[in-house]
């Protein structure tokens, strides 16, 4: 995993810019999960008009947005990233000052299933969004044109699996192990090229893993929660020894709000909770470094502390089935069973791990697909 540059708080006294007024900003994929999150962070500027495009695909819901649509400067348009002409005109229409870049296919084990797709909206609608902001551009005046800056959100996974206590920092080789991380180390490979070849401004975002309110529950933490408030088995990869970081969706969009004001062009800037180089300690598990175990045992000894508690525990099944009465049904991805260990959240078989800020957290992470 990558490690952070700058907290999102440090980013804007780091970066070797002054402050972009960030007066029209176009969000493609803004109805998804960091997507929404960032739209609410960008409205908090009483300056700011926004425009979401985004495709609306299984991940992408109305409902995540659908408060923001009384907000006059919030703007909606459908459309689809590898829909150049439509994209087109809506860079046309609304003339921003500055592109988020946040459509994307984002689940590693989809990605195995269905890599053509992954290509398809990862690769070639980064393409398509370089070639319509690239000629969006070239019809500004000069002052404008150079006050431009595109914003593509990468992920920490295009640096490839590392070995315990080990670090990535900004200039690392990619090493990308999964059709996901592939199409998005290619999708910043060709970010990079337009930056050399047209002088295309743009900072490119390195996030580790994210969590929080409205995460489609085919990620681990709302997909543990779901399954623990059912008393259903948790899917468990492998023996859930992975260790990953863990930043709050609110966090990343702070961090990717300073790098779209202060951004240098042409850098990249790793995002993530632990920072093992300030805080003089990179063992696994340090700052928010969990285990994927870790992570669902804290879970599903939190659903068995709310099953002590009948109130409480009802007011989390009633989130659930509301989440299920969605005008689009929450799905759940399903792995083979033979790849995958289980753990059940009941009071006879609790886990002994409970971290007093997952436990104490409890309706924090159950309103991960809170519409």
């Amino acid at each position: 995993m990558p490690r952070p540059s700058a907290s999102p708080s440090d980013l804007a006294l780091a970066a070797p810019r002054g402050p972009r007024p960030l007066r029209r900003v176009l969000v493609t994929g803004g109805a998804g999960f960091i997507g929404s999150t960032v739209l609410r962070q960008l409205l908090l500027r009483p300056e700011t008009e926004v425009l979401n495009y985004d495709a609306l695909t299984y991940a992408g819901l109305p409902e995540s947005v659908a408060e923001l649509e009384r907000n006059p400067r919030y703007q909606f348009v459908h459309g689809d990233v590898t829909d150049t002409e439509r994209l087109r005109g809506a860079v046309r229409d609304f003339r921003p000052d500055t592109l988020l870049h946040l459509a994307a296919e984002s689940h590693v084990d989809r990605s195995i299933a269905e890599p053509a797709a992954f290509v398809r909206t990862n690769v070639e609608g980064t393409a398509a969004v370089l070639r319509v902001w690239r000629d969006y551009r070239d019809g500004l005046p000069t002052k404008e044109a150079e006050a431009l800056l595109l914003v593509p959100l990468s992920t920490d996974e295009v640096y490839g699996s590392l070995d315990d206590g080990e670090f990535a920092v900004e200039g690392d080789p990619y090493n990308p192990s999964s059709p996901y991380s592939a199409s998005k180390a290619a999708a910043d490979h060709l970010v990079r090229a337009y930056g050399r070849t047209y002088g295309l401004g743009s900072a490119i975002v390195c996030p580790t893993n994210n969590y929080g309110p409205r995460q489609f529950p085919e990620k681990l933490i709302p997909l543990a929660t779901l399954r623990a408030l059912r008393g259903e088995p948790i899917p468990l990869y492998g023996d859930g020894a992975q260790v990953r970081d863990w930043l709050h969706v609110a966090d990343c969009a702070a961090g990717i709000d300073a790098v779209a004001e202060r951004g240098a062009a042409g850098a990249t800037y790793h995002l993530g909770a632990s920072q093992p180089g300030h805080l003089g300690d990179s063992q696994p598990g340090s700052g928010d470094e969990w285990s994927n175990r870790r992570i669902v045992e804290a879970i599903a000894d939190a659903v068995a502390e709310l099953s002590a508690d009948g109130a409480a525990l009802s007011r989390a099944t009633s989130w659930h089935t509301a989440c299920n009465r969605s005008r689009r049904k929450c799905s759940i991805f399903r792995a083979s069973p033979q790849r995958h260990k289980s753990f059940t959240a009941s009071a006879a078989n609790r886990p002994t791990v409970s971290p007093s800020h997952l436990v104490g957290g409890m309706n924090a992470i159950s309103s991960s697909c809170n519409f």
